[in-house]
């Protein structure tokens, strides 16, 4: 179906094309005001990455049927981290049922409330969170299967974080895109970077705008009250994260909208490959560099 709407809709892009000029209109002048936005808009980023749970996880561990032991010991099924307990407690599986039973005068919570006998453990978003010994664990569902989440809050990896790499700013590649709007909303289902999960969203349309002189053509997405646009450059892998980058920008006003690529920024699986993030669509892959926006370095 996904084929159907993307084939149907590549004709309805060339008609427009026939009739509809690129937009060659420049953004406002930047002036001082513009600059300190921008970095506010990277000091929000990093902080967010540091206090936003994007480093704390750890550890994700597949949950099959059965009856699996959970702890720090040698002999625990399923093996923690420290600082988790030799021994947090034993996790059953049945279908979709999962209980938790701690061991005898363990210090352990679910969902901040102290736990002492077998109890059913949630695996929705929010809830069912167990915490032993400094870690987090919860049960999720990603795509067909279960998975234990293993979060540290106390990650190193949330101190040794330094901030996020940029490249100058430069006002020539904050543009003005022309939106041009599908007849119908699409349902766009892309990969995340684990396995075969997916996630879908929904695009209203593409932006048409000019950098270097060339004209380029990238489609958004929706999230919330913005568009979305996951893009890939001639910087990736290279300059810039291989896995392409993120850039949002206001839902368009009399079909244009602003695109501002000095605010391109890195998916948090970038700085955790335990985030899942979704994949640049084929149409967004441009030949291009764009020397803009976050950089990329280990």
């Amino acid at each position: 179906m996904i084929r159907e709407i993307v084939t149907m809709f590549r004709f309805a892009w060339l008609s427009a094309l026939m009739v509809l000029p690129v937009l060659t209109a420049e953004a406002e002048p930047a002036g001082p005001e513009y600059f300190e936005q921008g970095e506010k808009f990277r000091q929000e980023l990093d902080a967010d990455i540091r206090t936003g749970g994007w480093l704390n996880m750890v550890g994700r561990e597949r949950i099959r049927e059965g009856t699996w032991t959970l702890g720090s010991g040698a002999g625990s099924a399923i093996a923690l981290p420290a600082p988790s307990p030799m021994f947090v407690g034993t996790l059953t599986r049945q279908g979709e049922l999962f209980e938790f039973e701690p061991p005898g005068g363990a210090a352990v919570s679910i969902d901040d409330r102290a736990v002492t006998s077998r109890i059913e453990l949630a695996t929705k978003q929010g809830a069912g969170k167990i915490k032993a010994g400094g870690l987090s664990l919860a049960v999720r569902k990603i795509t067909d299967s279960f998975y234990l989440n293993i979060e540290d809050p106390n990650n190193p990896a949330v101190a040794a974080f330094k901030g996020t790499t940029w490249f100058r700013v430069d006002p020539s590649y904050r543009v003005v895109a022309q939106f041009l709007a599908y007849e119908k909303p699409q349902e766009v289902t892309l990969a995340l970077t684990f396995e075969n999960a997916s996630k879908s969203f929904a695009s209203t349309g593409d932006v048409v705008f000019q950098v270097g002189g060339q004209s380029l053509k990238l489609k958004t997405l929706i999230l919330g009250a913005e568009l979305f646009v996951i893009f890939q450059d001639a910087t990736n892998g290279v300059e810039t994260y291989g896995g392409g980058r993120f850039l949002t920008a206001p839902l368009p006003e009399n079909g244009v909208t602003t695109l501002d690529f000095n605010k391109a920024f890195n998916p948090y699986c970038a700085v955790n490959s335990y985030v899942l993030c979704p994949i640049t669509p084929a149409a967004n892959r441009l030949q291009i560099r764009i020397a803009a926006g976050a950089q990329f370095s280990k």
